[in-house]
């Protein structure tokens, strides 16, 4: 147990912050769907975007902006960011308990516990944060397709167009709730073991 009360903090924000940056090669929206114009599909619908785009593809932002829903992208590129800044520094900061622990670092200070639970509280915020404004905006992704619609049809056609979020976003959720989760319990042992 003892090497568990002091090694899980490193291995657990190593963890996490990989999981963080590598998760985000993961399907993070998906728009399916179909057009028609008086019971005849026009057009099908299918379009994944990974999730890095939303920091990296200045497409989609003008996108947004065209069908009038930017302000919904920026909030959710703002909780991207979040969440990649804290999968970093959670990084960061297991290197840091890597070499306290390897008594590189010679202090046992309760500034370390403090800032690994502000990381990890970061962390979880953002991405139930990420969460909530992708689905917000992957709700209103039927106005994008809107945009590619010739405007002669607009008026009579039938949009069959779902956006939902991809993979990425519940990893994320999932990997943010078990970092909470298994940083409180060991919090809790090494508290009791005190």
């Amino acid at each position: 147990m003892g090497f568990l009360k002091k090694w899980i903090s490193c291995i657990l924000s190593f963890v996490a912050g990989v999981l963080g940056l590598s998760l985000s090669a993961c399907t993070g929206m998906i728009v399916t769907g179909s057009i028609s114009v008086q019971g005849t599909v026009i057009a099908k619908i299918e379009e994944i975007t990974k999730a890095h785009k939303v920091l990296t593809d200045s497409k989609l932002y003008d996108s947004a902006k065209l069908a009038g829903i930017d302000t919904e992208f920026l909030v959710m590129k703002v909780f991207a960011i979040i969440t990649l800044v804290a999968s970093i520094l959670l990084i960061v900061y297991s290197i840091i308990m890597l070499l306290k622990n390897l008594n590189v670092i010679k202090s046992d200070s309760i500034v370390f516990d403090i800032i690994g639970w502000t990381l990890v509280a970061l962390f979880l915020i953002a991405t139930i944060g990420l969460v909530v404004s992708s689905n917000v905006y992957a709700n209103l992704a039927v106005e994008l397709v809107k945009l590619q619609v010739p405007a002669q049809y607009l008026p009579v056609a039938t949009f069959d167009v779902v956006g939902k979020i991809g993979l990425y976003q519940p990893f994320m959720l999932g990997t943010s709730i078990v970092l909470a989760l298994a940083t409180a319990v060991f919090a809790l042992i090494k508290r009791k073991d005190a």
